[in-house]
């Protein structure tokens, strides 16, 4: 699965902390799987999962997805329990079984461009 990479400079963000990179096939299984974010939503005080991904800006650690929510990634990776219980809930609504975390492989991606 890749991501477009490209500047993403649209408002409002919603900023997540405590986050990680999960991909799954939410599209069906004949189809490319789809990255999403899951993680603390600072502003809103609360847990989430995002749309699928469908652009990603290592500088400014912004991704766009599908819904057209723009989200940053905080400092800190890595899902507290509530996050994982609802990632399960979220799966278990889609049918999905198989996942994949890839949150090294964009923490890696965010390190190259800061570098």
């Amino acid at each position: 699965m890749t991501w477009r990479i490209e500047r993403i400079e649209q408002l409002p963000t919603r900023t997540l902390d405590a986050w990680m990179v999960l991909e799954a096939p939410s599209d069906g299984p004949e189809q490319p799987w789809t990255r999403h974010l899951v993680g603390f939503h600072l502003e809103g005080r609360k847990v989430q999962v995002s749309s699928p991904v469908e652009v990603f800006d290592p500088i400014s650690r912004r991704a766009l997805t599908r819904s057209g929510r723009v989200y940053e990634l905080g400092e800190r990776s890595g899902l507290t329990g509530d996050a994982f219980s609802l990632w399960d809930v979220w799966k278990q609504t889609f049918g999905i079984e198989e996942e994949r975390e890839v949150t090294e492989e964009v923490e890696a991606l965010v390190l190259g461009w800061a570098q």
